[in-house]
Order: structure tokens, then sequence, then C-alpha cells
């Protein structure tokens, strides 16, 4: 047999409420030749002995039992079935996942068009993308096959059902084994992946419901574990940071002049930055529309937050004064005007303030990433 374009890699560790399922819905809607490695990490003899009696079908042409006598984690056992792939994609996936219909094909099929993309997701309920009230999940993918070819660019991608090209793995390899358990993991792949040039993405056709953390809420360590893996990815690649910038002339969409302002904006979210813009909005357009309406892919991290069109300076200081439970790490001003303003009311909102055009600041804001915050 020849090796298929994918190889799906599944990691069980007990729970086979959730496993059953997840196995019936993936060889049901996988609709791609494929091999599955079901990678078990030290599971109860019940669970070993179903796996066993696990055999292909449909469009899966193989299954490969990877059996570990101890849970070794996320990364390593997501490793080991890996390390068994020669395909061209490898696909890393939960045993607590529910498949629609053409969830592999409408994703290779934006992978296949565009090998800039290494790492890619599908649109799901860990997005907070569910289907409406009453719709199957036959029906919804039926419905997002009008999206077919369309995707939206992430900072990271989610290791919940997570999609790989080869040649990021030839350039970066495997997922870090240095994370405990789980958490983290993800993240620090997607930087890694990023670093060396390819993007990630969310494919919008593509869908999977994701039931999240089920294997791991009777765990008491889970915060621990989240927390010390948090601090792990931080050091090596900055927090976070989130920036509010406030554009009060109204957007032209299709506009060459909007399309320069969105790469500047993409350029931004590309360096680990959550930005939040405020503006007025052109009636019956929304923050994916603008992209798309000068050919570009939107970016998930940016984030559009509507004003009104009356009292718009007024109401976007309001805006951004309001937000207290996670502040804003900088403010990026059109003009000394505006710098001047929120200058004055810094001790409120506390964020570095900077002018748009001003490099040396810009590279300060961006240098805040790997400043901890007791």
């Amino acid at each position: 047999m020849s090796t298929p374009v994918c190889d799906l890699v599944l990691l069980s560790w007990n729970h086979l409420e959730e496993t059953t399922p997840c196995l019936e819905s993936l060889f049901q809607h996988t609709d791609v030749p494929a091999r599955l490695f079901i990678v078990d990490n030290g599971s109860e003899q019940p669970v070993r002995q179903f796996l066993h009696t696990v055999r292909p079908r449909g469009a899966i042409q193989a299954v490969t039992l990877l059996q570990n006598e101890t849970n070794e984690g996320f990364p390593k056992g997501m490793n080991r079935g890996m390390r068994a792939s020669q395909a061209s994609y490898v696909c890393l996936l939960n045993n607590d996942l529910v498949f629609a219909p053409a969830w592999l094909s409408r994703m290779l099929e934006v992978a296949q068009a565009h090998p800039e993309i290494g790492v890619l997701n599908p649109t799901s309920s860990t997005f907070g993308n569910s289907p409406p009230k009453g719709i199957s999940l036959q029906a919804y993918a039926r419905q997002l096959e009008a999206a077919r070819g369309r995707y939206v660019e992430v900072g990271m991608c989610i290791g919940f059902c997570l999609l790989i090209s080869r040649p990021v793995i030839e350039r970066i390899g495997y997922l870090h084994e240095a994370v405990e358990r789980i958490f983290f993991e993800d993240e620090d792949y997607c930087m890694r992946a990023k670093a060396a040039g390819f993007q990630c993405v969310v494919v919008d056709s593509a869908y999977v419901l994701h039931h999240e953390h089920k294997t791991l809420r009777p765990s008491p360590e889970r915060e621990v574990l989240f927390n010390r893996n948090r601090r792990w990815c931080e050091q090596r690649w900055g927090r976070r940071l989130r920036v509010a910038y406030p554009r009060l002339v109204p957007l032209r969409p299709g506009s060459e002049e909007l399309r320069r302002w969105l790469e500047q904006l993409v350029g931004w979210a590309r360096q680990r930055t959550l930005i939040y813009v405020y503006t007025p909005f052109t009636d019956g357009i929304d923050g994916r529309e603008l992209f798309r309406s000068v050919g570009l892919v939107p970016h998930a991290d940016i984030s559009w937050r509507r004003l009104p069109k009356r009292l718009i300076s007024v109401a976007a200081t309001l805006a951004i004064l309001k937000r207290q439970k996670k502040r804003f790490d900088g403010i990026i001003v059109p003009d000394e005007r505006w710098a001047a303003r929120l200058g004055r009311l810094q001790p409120l909102h506390r964020a570095l303030v900077v002018r748009e055009g001003d490099a040396a600041a810009l590279a300060q804001l961006w240098q805040r990433r790997f400043h901890f915050p007791s």
C-alpha cells in the first residue's frame, strides 16, 4: 500500500466513553485516504483491549496501535505517532472530538493550495463556533461548504486537531518534550513554525466538535500544570500583548489606503500582539469583509470595536478606559493630540502610549512581551 497523503495520530488515555464516538465519527467522515496511528498513554486494561480491536474502514486504510506502558503526556505521546509517519501531512487528534463530513479534505484543500501555510486547525466549538440549535453536524458541514477555500490567519493553532505539513516537521521537528504533560506545547510549536517562515490558520469550511479537556477535568493539578507551562512558554516567546488602536477616520472598503493599513496591522499582530481597533464602521461591513475587500486574508488577532458615528473621540477614549480586567499594554495613536490626551490619562489605563509612526517607541512596545508583571 502506498503512503497516503495524510497520517492521523490519535492520543488515547482511558475515557473510552469519549474515544468510542470519536473513532466512530472519524471513520465515518474521513474522506481522504489516510492511516491512523493510535497512541495509547498507559490506559487501563479494558481500554487497551478495545483499542486492539479497532480495524481500518472507509478512507482510513490502516490502523496501528502504539502502546505506552505509562502516561507519557501529550507531547511525548504525539511525538511517538509523528515519528511513525512518513506522509506529506500529519494530523494530531484528541480523543474527545466528533468530526463533521469533509473535515479533512477541506483542511488539505487549503494546505495544498498555500504552501506558506504550515499548521492548520478546523473551525470548532473550541473557537465558539457551534451548529445552530436543531442543525446536525452533517447539515452544518453542508452550510460551511460555501466557505470552501477560505481561512483566517491566527497567532497560534490549538492542539486538539492540528494538521501539520511535512516541510514544517522537517524544518523544526516535533513537539517540545520539556512541556510537562499538557498545555502550551501547541503554542510553542506554532511559534517555532512561524519563526521558520510558516503561517498558522483556521479553515472556515472544516468543522470538528471538541468536548474540551473532559479527560483532564478530574485532575486537581490542572491549574498548576497550566501556570507552570505558561511561564515556560512565555520565557521562550514572551507574553501576548494587548494593544488598543483608535482609528477615527472612516474605513473605505476596497481602497488602497485600507490595504496598506491592514497590512501594517497584520505585521503588528504577528508579533504576539492582540490588536483591538476602535473605529466607526461602514454599515453592513464587518472586519473580515474589510480584509477581503482588498484581497487580504483576515487575521483573528485583530478584533474590531464599533464606535458610534457621533462624538467618536470621546466614545473611543471611554471604551479604552473601560477595559480593566485585562488591561492594555499599549495604545497606538494616530497623532500628537491623541498622544497628549491619553498621556494625561495614563494613571487610569497604565498603558504605553505610542505614536503610530514612531518606530523606536513601537519597538519598545514589542519588548514589553518580555516584561512580566508581578
